[in-house]
């Protein structure tokens, strides 16, 4: 295994560093120690605040689909705790001289939920349907060739040496999830949902719970002791688990006071303040948890029209939308990566919450503007979201815009957002990609995918440039001129960082806050 930054890479020392990276797992995720207080339960009930567009993992970017997909399906490889490549269902690689054949070993005796046995066919026919169809295929634009030569062995084949292969290979903002080979050919969101995880799904109730169950086939990973990232030693201790579906943030905390929620995502910064001496409850914090903002559509006018976009960026007060979007609980810093991540730059920095509407109202005019709609679409699902969303319209009517806010649930607004003819600036929160590196965080912008709806050559080539970039510090560079590049062409206006915390009942042991809650390795005390 090579580290997430590695330049050349020696296939000779692939098995040493994957061993010696498994060992400081072991290290830094052991298990508790009183074994005997994990006892299994019947049911674990978790408050999530939106349901999914889908639990399909290649066909959805949604964090709600995340939080429910990442425990029925598992990748080849994935992240851990700090984000570094470590394996989960490979049980080694190997990296040929040249840099263009990937060779994996699968793990041995590992099942799906249907009870057939994983093996290398399965994983093979995952990355072609991933390669064909997924949100996030570019991830798999450089394989040339896909084999399996016997039930253990998988082998990529890439056109060029990929220095950051493996960390794209890894991410989880759309995940190489690993299927049956019979599903393959189905459609996206259409599979049935089978995977390799410690939990199996059940059903979907709309507008109640998703609910998932302990797989016993299960075979957990004894190359760690505990949880550590997406990969880990996975132990389920309750027969059921049910992701609760409960929009409205009060009804959460509720929930949560009373005892019939477990464990409750996004608890408002009010709430927190008044249940920090409740013994009952514990609250984790969750800082740098999404970039707060809006895609900008290109396709659809009047922000088809640079003058007119730049107009809209310049009219925002970044602060004001934050803070009242988050109750106070954010941070301003014009980064697309967070501070402390190897990559944060700071390019393209004077374009961000410049606040002048005055050259706001001045660019429209020259543009031409003449009432066209500028329609937003925003979601009910996340507050923060919802809230930023009447903040900015009001601001962009202060310059001269005519406005109009479309409210939907989450799943709805996701399914709105691929239609270039019905938006115009969709609000959403960036979470996942800034945190795994800024290969994932801009897939949104680059060719196929294009938020944007109108391919942008230089950040298509800026993207390849830096993926390729034989060091680190020529990635970096080439990152700094992309960021800036989405400043000036205003492909995303981003708000601020929007800091999140989670909270659960003081007798719910093993839970670690983690970008996706992990309802493994975690068990009710007493």
């Amino acid at each position: 295994m090579t580290a997430p930054n590695a330049g050349a890479m020696r296939p000779h020392s692939i098995a040493r560093k994957a061993l010696a990276a498994c060992a400081i797992c072991l290290l830094a995720a052991a298990l508790p120690q009183d074994v005997q207080a994990q006892k299994r339960a019947t049911t674990l009930i978790f408050g999530q605040e939106a349901p999914p567009p889908t639990l399909d993992p290649h066909f959805s970017t949604s964090i709600a689909t995340r939080n429910v997909a990442m425990h029925i399906f598992e990748q080849l490889v994935t992240r851990d705790e700090d984000n570094g490549v470590i394996p989960e269902l490979a049980e080694s690689w190997q990296i040929s001289p040249d840099g263009l054949t990937y060779t994996f070993k699968i793990r041995g005796g590992l099942k799906f939920h249907n009870g057939k046995d994983l093996t290398a066919a399965d994983v093979k026919a995952s990355f072609e349907r991933y390669k064909r169809m997924a949100l996030a295929k570019v991830t798999l634009a450089p394989v040339v060739a896909m084999e399996a030569p016997d039930r253990s062995t998988f082998v990529l084949k890439v056109d060029k040496p990929q220095p950051v292969f493996l960390d794209e290979l890894s991410a989880f903002v759309v995940p190489i999830a690993i299927i049956p080979s019979e599903q393959a050919d189905r459609e996206g969101g259409k599979i049935d949902l089978i995977g390799t995880g410690p939990m199996q799904f059940v059903e979907w109730v709309p507008d109640s719970h998703i609910r998932l169950k302990r797989f016993d086939g299960y075979k957990p990973d004894t190359r760690f002791k505990g949880s550590n990232g997406f990969g880990g030693h996975k132990v389920v201790w309750f027969d059921t688990v049910d992701f609760k579906l409960v929009k409205e943030p009060g009804a959460r905390v509720a929930g949560l006071e009373s005892g019939q929620l477990q464990i409750i995502e996004d608890l408002p910064e009010e709430s927190a303040k008044r249940l920090a001496k409740d013994k009952s409850v514990i609250i984790h914090d969750l800082k740098n948890f999404w970039l707060q903002g809006a895609w900008v559509n290109h396709a659809r006018p009047p922000t088809s029209d640079l003058r007119v976009r730049r107009a809209i960026q310049l009219a925002l007060d970044m602060e004001t939308i934050m803070e009242i979007a988050t109750d106070g609980a954010y941070t301003l810093q014009p980064g697309l990566q967070y501070p402390g991540n190897p990559y944060y730059v700071k390019n393209g920095e004077a374009l961000y919450n410049a606040r002048d509407p005055k050259k706001a109202a001045a660019l429209l005019k020259e543009a031409g503007y003449k009432g066209e709609e500028l329609v937003i679409i925003t979601n009910s699902s996340y507050q923060s979201m919802y809230k930023a969303a009447q903040v900015v319209s009001e601001q962009l009517k202060a310059v001269g815009f005519k406005v109009r806010v479309d409210v939907f649930d989450w799943a709805t607004a996701m399914n709105h957002r691929r239609n270039k003819d019905a938006w115009n600036l969709w609000f959403t929160g960036q979470g996942s990609g800034p945190s795994v590196g800024p290969f994932s965080a801009l897939k949104d912008v680059v060719s196929p995918q294009n938020n944007q709806f109108v391919p942008d050559p230089v950040l298509d080539k800026l993207f390849a440039e830096m993926v390729g970039g034989a060091t680190f510090e020529a990635r970096k560079a080439t990152f700094g001129k992309f960021q800036e590049r989405v400043y000036e062409q205003v492909l995303f206006l981003k708000f601020g960082d929007l800091v999140r915390k989670q909270a659960s009942r003081a007798n719910v042991r093993g839970f670690v806050p983690y970008r996706i809650p992990r309802l493994w390795n975690v068990w009710v005390e007493g």
